[in-house]
């Protein structure tokens, strides 16, 4: 018998990085473990098991099952086994041994020489598993996999990466929309896990998307680590920043790579030998023909990366795209090559129109179209893009170091149609009327022996302009409501919150403000906060967990053995398994007893002894050692 004595013994064997990878594969328990040998209880408890055999597919659960059938057995026996049981599909004996080391490591099966035993809870399990609507031993050996898929035909095909192209081009720009708006301000994640409705919202206006899409946008900015959360909110990341410069092809890529590479093996698997065929209701039958266990959560992770390659154009109409096709068979530079071959060509020249508007006649060169977001705004997003530029968004790019000269530099070098006179006027007027309101941080005037007044003890920011009409009119703006402005003299207002929340909610109410030292000097503000996440290394309950059993392991040395032993025979006595205990004779011998333990206490273990009929009463001090079976 192959109890929980047994695999506790091997787990204490263990080195500590080995078992924390044990512990870690099959799931950390979440109380109840003092020692060795309730990790090993908690390992072969019923549902621990059958969470196990979830992740393997139906080529190692017929390995298992033969094991099962007759153990322990060589690999070789296994694949004889399997190929006269008329296995499908047919295994050779390297595969059957990769396989079993697959199950040895997930402390399903054991390894003694060359030959390997499932445990009896794992062969028990198994058993059971038509009582529960999964397949059984049998029907896990020979049941045949569900029809091949036909391969698409080459007319289907073109029509498919025709969409595919569309449609990855569309997520591209989607995620550069997203990043873009997360950079002007962040979006707050829920304690209990989404986004806070208003975020939503607000990015789903932003992006032109529906709400209900808005969380499936951030999950794949967040898996290619374009976006991050910092302290709970969503921000852009370098690599986001970096991102956005990068051709469209290449940053496909990049949202595509990321998907790949979240795939769980086994389903990376299951697409790759689907990679040329449709997926649709066929990959969900073969899905649930090759992970029998995997049952409604496999489905839905199914689901969840077949919608995701539907929307980046990996698939069309749940057929894979040539550049899709590349993707699984681990060519990703050569699908990023196919896919871009069908992206309408990128410009690097645009139309400054005389309404202060800019056409671009297509899509707009990736470094380009970032430097014309800081200097005007986006009105519509197409192959055709139409930005317009105001005094507002002049006076952001002059406050984070832009000069009319830069402005008008710039503009010209991408235009085909010159730089119209209103534009220029316009240019020279944000220039002149940039600083015209300022805005100063309150603490760090007063550290510098600044003047303040008393009634601007509780604030934070000062805004002050010798304009007087325009302060008054910042002073009653609804729009500015959410700042709590204060009047504390003719030329000053106050609020309570940070420079640089006032700066930018002035700026994006289009005010002609700039940012100052506490000694008057002009500053730059760049509104690019990018996603910074706390150092502190994450939690390793695994890791804890083996910290702990070596402390109880070396508790137990210090006392005595006797501690070790009590708890081999209270794990036998529970298992109902049969011990093989060496007692010393008084005279010297050493003799073996075969025992079915029902006691322990008071330093004695009392068995039955079936070879001689009769109930034997040991000293734990003579038991000089102890293993299971006869």
């Amino acid at each position: 018998m192959t109890s929980a004595l047994s695999l506790a013994a091997r787990l204490r064997a263990v080195d500590d990085d080995s078992l924390a990878a044990i512990i870690q594969q099959r799931g950390t328990p979440r109380y109840g473990v003092a020692d060795f040998f309730d990790l090993a209880d908690a390992l072969l408890d019923r549902e621990s098991v059958q969470r196990a055999l979830t992740v393997f597919d139906r080529p190692t659960l017929a390995v298992l099952a033969a094991l099962t059938a007759s153990a322990p057995l060589t690999p070789k026996a296994v694949a004889a086994a399997l190929a006269t049981s008329g296995a499908v599909p047919v295994q050779s004996t390297d595969a059957v041994r990769g396989r079993l080391d697959a199950l040895a490591s997930a402390l399903l099966v054991y390894c003694e020489g060359d030959s390997f035993a499932p445990y009896d809870a794992v062969s028990a399990q198994l058993a059971s598993w038509p009582t529960i609507g999964l397949p059984g031993p049998t029907a896990l050996i020979q049941a045949p996999p569900p029809s091949a898929l036909a391969p698409v035909p080459d007319t289907e095909q073109r029509f498919t990466d025709r969409l595919s192209s569309e449609r990855a081009f569309a997520a591209v720009a989607t995620v550069t929309e997203l990043i873009a708006e997360l950079t002007r301000e962040g979006a707050r994640e829920l304690q209990k896990g989404g986004l806070a409705l208003p975020a939503t919202k607000r990015i789903s206006a932003a992006l032109a998307i529906d709400v209900t899409d808005v969380p499936a946008v951030v999950s794949v900015a967040a898996r290619a680590g374009l976006i991050a959360l910092e302290n709970t909110i969503w921000l852009p990341t370098d690599e986001g920043a970096e991102w956005q410069h990068e051709p469209t092809a290449d940053r496909w890529e990049a949202l595509a790579m990321a998907w790949r590479d979240a795939l769980p093996a086994d389903l990376r698997g299951v697409l790759a030998e689907r990679a040329h065929a449709a997926w649709g209701d066929n990959l969900r039958e073969f899905v649930e023909w090759a992970y029998p266990a995997g049952g409604a959560a496999l489905q839905l992770r199914v689901a969840a990366y077949t919608r995701d390659a539907e929307w980046l154009g990996i698939t069309a109409r749940q057929i894979p795209s040539t550049a899709g096709t590349l993707l699984l068979e681990a060519r990703p530079d050569d699908a990023a090559a196919a896919i871009g071959s069908l992206f309408p060509p990128e410009v690097d020249r645009v139309y400054l129109q005389h309404d202060l508007s800019i056409v671009s006649p297509g899509p707009l060169a990736p470094a380009i179209d970032a430097r014309l977001r800081t200097i005007a705004d986006v009105e519509s997003r197409a192959l055709a893009s139409t930005y317009r530029v105001s005094a507002g968004s002049l006076g952001r790019a002059i406050a984070a170091g832009e000069t009319a000269d830069s402005i008008r530099s710039f503009l010209a070098e991408i235009s085909l149609t010159g730089v119209p006179q209103p534009l220029d006027y316009l240019i020279t007027d944000a220039a002149e009327r940039y600083g015209r309101v300022r805005i100063g941080d309150l603490d760090a005037i007063r550290g510098s022996g600044g003047p303040t007044g008393e009634a601007e003890e509780s604030a934070h920011t000062l805004i002050h302009s010798e304009d007087r009409e325009l302060l008054k009119t910042i002073e009653i703006d609804q729009a500015l409501r959410p700042i709590a402005l204060t009047r504390t003299g003719a030329t000053r207002l106050v609020s309570r919150f940070p420079r640089d929340v006032v700066f930018w909610a002035l700026s994006d109410a289009r005010y002609p403000v700039a940012a100052e030292e506490a000694d008057g000097t002009i500053v730059g503000l760049h509104r690019h906060r990018v996603a910074r996440p706390t150092g502190s290394e994450e939690a390793n309950p695994a890791g804890a967990l083996v910290e702990r059993l070596r402390a109880a392991e070396l508790a137990e040395e210090s006392d005595t053995s006797e501690q070790w032993m009590a708890r081999q025979i209270t794990s036998a006595i529970r298992g109902k398994a049969t011990i093989t205990v060496s007692v010393a004779m008084p005279d010297g011998r050493v003799v073996d007893y075969v025992l079915e333990p029902t006691g322990i206490g008071g330093g004695r273990l009392r068995g039955r002894d079936r070879d001689a009929d009769i109930e034997r009463t040991l000293p734990l001090s003579s038991i000089q050692g102890l293993r299971e079976g006869p």
